[in-house]
């Protein structure tokens, strides 16, 4: 017996040996030239970079983010921590009893002070941020490293590069000579781009687009770069698209670009191809690239990145796939959650971003049912479902309709048998079937309440965009 007890303790004791919670330490340089020694995870951290948060969420962290900072959007669960500002005294800092701070190298230049008193407290406060892709993916390992969830850094790693391959693969079935010439825009006012090593312009290569300010150059180790209009405007005849990136260093409009002195002379000016994206997703260092090369492909190649040939089979189309045919037959710009509008609920509809409790926020198809209801194409929006998977009803598609649509009045009312005048979407159902986007069963009846097909949703949509183009009823068929 005294022989087992003995092999039994020596079998366990190397891997008590090799438990990195128990005494593996590790350690690497951040951005400030700070040696960051891990003896073991970090449990309580504030996050003071939006990108950090969002990272420490997609590594499986929710427990452990005890604050963030005060321009948090995505995942909706990061809006609901406390928040923290680097303009704060370090004493409410010591006052969460954090063992890690996660800051990024501007605010450790800009408040060194409030930097080395959480150092003095015994606090780690790392500096991180990515210029780069291949930065990015070690800096995703570094965080890693720091919270002990190095395995999910390489899924998450793995997650992104799947992903990547996916629309690259879309992209490589376009030819060389067919893809579009792009400008990409940084700051407006002062005519700046992106480093051509930058992540913006990986976003952009990826999404298949090409660059045309390959020549730009910048000052030290930011990844904007200067430009100028003279230089812009010397590739006017090239530019077939014109993109600018909107967040806090750009508050830039479609309408300011396209009337810019001298910017009538840019082919995209000209042929109303000028598109502003978000820049939470297309600069900073998150899985969501994912969604900004996405964004920035279906503007390049909307009939390659749209595709709803799937959807069109379908016998019933649920809410879900409805809003997405909606937002890919119309092109429409996906939503992006912003923290200065959205942690406020829309009045119309007492919605807020990330409200849903039946919505999956780390998949795809939030994107879409997001946009929709944003856009106020859901007639019977709850505050806290949604419902995905139910079927659409005719009268929402009606519904719709009318709200999308600028749609000109019906030359003539129609009989209906089955929807009375006291509907709440009497005035709804009436326009689109009196104008021809919708029909009526023989005996009269609009089957408010019946699912439709994927067949019919795109004939309904194709119906409504013609008759909002050429403003007059969509001949019976």
């Amino acid at each position: 017996m005294k022989a087992i007890i003995v092999l039994a303790f020596i079998s366990l004791f190397p891997i008590a040996l090799a438990s990195p919670a128990l005494c593996k330490t590790t350690s690497f340089i951040d951005q400030s030239g700070h040696t960051v020694v891990i003896k073991r995870p970090f449990k309580r951290i504030i996050s003071l970079y939006p990108a950090h948060t969002e990272n420490l969420f997609s590594l499986g962290l929710d427990k452990e983010i005890i604050g963030v900072s005060e321009n948090e959007a995505y995942p909706p669960e990061a809006m609901k921590k406390p928040v923290f500002s680097y303009h704060d005294d370090a004493e409410r800092f010591l006052a969460a009893k954090p063992d890690l701070v996660l800051i990024r190298p501007m605010i450790e230049g800009a408040y060194p002070r409030l930097v080395s008193k959480l150092r003095e407290a015994g606090i780690e406060v790392v500096s991180l941020q990515p210029n780069t892709v291949d930065d990015m993916f070690a800096y995703w390992r570094e965080l890693g490293m720091l919270t002990g969830r190095e395995g999910q850094a390489e899924k998450m790693i793995a997650r992104f590069r799947e992903g990547l391959g996916k629309i690259t693969s879309i992209v490589g079935s376009i030819p060389v000579s067919e893809r579009k010439h792009v400008y990409f825009e940084s700051i407006h006012s002062k005519m700046k781009t992106f480093s051509p090593s930058s992540i913006a312009m990986f976003v952009l290569g990826s999404a298949g687009g090409i660059n045309i300010a390959k020549d730009a150059v910048t000052v030290g180790q930011t990844n904007i770069a200067d430009y100028g209009k003279e230089r812009i405007l010397s590739h006017a005849d090239e530019i077939d698209v014109y993109l600018s990136q909107q967040g806090v260093m750009n508050h830039v409009t479609v309408r300011q670009i396209m009337e810019e002195g001298g910017f009538e002379a840019i082919k995209a000016v000209r042929d109303g191809r000028v598109y502003i994206v978000d820049e939470k997703i297309v600069s900073r260092p998150t899985p969501r690239l994912l969604e900004g090369i996405y964004e920035i492909a279906r503007i390049l190649y909307p009939d390659k990145f749209n595709d709803i040939s799937a959807l069109e089979k379908k016998t019933i189309i649920t809410r879900a796939q409805f809003a997405e045919m909606f937002i890919k037959m119309l092109n429409l710009p996906l939503k992006t959650p912003d923290y200065r509008r959205d942690v406020k609920k829309r009045p119309e509809t007492q919605h807020r971003y990330g409200d849903f409790k039946d919505i999956d926020y780390t998949e795809g198809a939030y994107k879409f049912i997001e946009t929709a209801v944003y856009r106020g194409l859901f007639p019977d929006v709850q505050k806290y479902e949604f419902h995905p998977d139910r079927p659409i009803k005719r009268r929402d598609v009606a519904y719709a309709l009318f709200v999308y649509f600028d749609l000109p009045r019906a030359r003539e009312k129609v009989s209906i048998r089955d929807v009375a005048p006291c509907d709440p979407l009497f005035e709804q159902i009436h326009t689109a079937v009196g104008l021809g986007c919708m029909s009526l069963t023989r005996d009269g009846l609009f089957r408010p309440d019946d699912p439709v097909s994927g067949a019919e949703v795109f004939k309904i949509i194709s119906k409504a965009r013609r008759v909002a183009v050429n403003g007059k009823q969509e001949p019976a068929k």
